[in-house]
């Protein structure tokens, strides 16, 4: 199994990851893992960037395509990353809960793209919504209209699981009908 990414920083709800290539992050939404303190912890990608690695300078246009920006500044390339911010979901020791691990991932674990075992975990547990719409990434409702749509396409277009899902996002959003209104046609499924 390869990895996508190395964890550069991290806490109790969260984690940053580097990319192991430039401009090839994890899309918005996908599920991820990593290994760490002999647990698995689990999460969706909410923000992926690329910039330079000196916060003090920006990149500047050239007016070139990238082949051409290879052949005639090829340090560019080098002093660029692409980074992606992971909201955690849960965690597996023997068995995968849908809670906050005990302890946040290590700097420099591996991040990995999420199986589909690992996808029938999650939709499994449905906490990961509750995490998703408490998260404060600024994009709740499309993460989890994003999260929904990905692990329903991982369960082979199960009804089941869209009503599942449905009933839950009404148990937690029964006071604010608008965003489920909003966050069901987000799903576009």
């Amino acid at each position: 199994m390869n990895h996508i990414g190395e964890v550069i920083e991290t806490s109790t709800l969260r984690f940053t990851c580097q990319s192991v290539k430039l401009n090839d992050g994890p899309d918005f939404g996908s599920f991820v893992k990593a290994i760490s303190n002999d647990i698995t912890i689990y999460g969706i990608v909410y923000n992926v960037s690329t910039m330079s690695d000196d916060q003090t300078r920006r990149p500047v246009a050239f007016g070139l395509s990238e082949e051409e920006l290879k052949m005639q500044q090829p340090q560019i390339f080098e002093l660029m990353h692409t980074y992606f911010d992971v909201q955690i979901i849960g965690y597996k020791k023997d068995r995968y809960i849908g809670l906050v691990p005990p302890k946040p991932v290590k700097i420099h674990a591996f991040t990995y793209q999420c199986d589909d075992n690992d996808l029938n975990c999650i939709r499994e547990d449905l906490n990961f919504i509750k995490y998703i719409l408490n998260g404060k990434t600024g994009v709740e409702d499309e993460l989890i209209a994003a999260a929904i749509r990905n692990l329903y396409y991982a369960t082979n277009h199960e009804e089941s699981y869209l009503i599942d899902v449905g009933k839950e996002l009404i148990r937690l959003l029964k006071n604010d009908f608008d965003r489920y209104v909003t966050i069901k046609r987000m799903c576009n499924i």
